[in-house]
């Protein structure tokens, strides 16, 4: 109900992560309707969203990224909020990584042109052209 009155606006960042051998890595978090979905979160106060797609990536797949790409911004007004979410990109040379299981249930590399299902709706909003 808060949301719906005050809609609360929020800042977060997604990263799309590939790999050398043409997959693309997807997350359920252990929270929420379990739906495929790709790394991120919130922005922190006195954080740029590139660093905070890095903290993010880093937290929850033990991942350090070299280098990222800002790839696009959108707005999301699901569940009447109004998140402004930046979405980044990142090539990896190796596809190892180490879940933070508390926050993340499952993370899987799939083909690039093969969508894990059910994916959330953020998701579908990050590849849509």
């Amino acid at each position: 109900m808060y949301w719906f009155i005050f809609r609360p606006k929020g800042y977060g960042v997604k990263c799309i992560i590939e790999n050398n051998y043409g997959e693309v890595l997807f997350i359920r978090n252990t929270y929420g309707k379990g739906y495929w979905n790709f790394p991120g979160g919130k922005i922190e106060k006195g954080e740029t969203s590139e660093d905070a797609v890095r903290r993010e990536v880093k937290e929850e797949l033990g991942i350090d990224i070299a280098e990222v790409i800002k790839i696009k911004s959108f707005i999301s007004t699901l569940e009447y909020k109004k998140d402004h979410i930046d979405v980044f990109r990142a090539v990896l040379n190796s596809p190892s990584i180490k879940i933070d299981s508390t926050e993340i249930l499952e993370a899987r590399w799939f083909p690039s042109n093969i969508r894990p299902e059910p994916m959330s709706h953020i998701a579908k909003l990050m590849i849509h052209k």
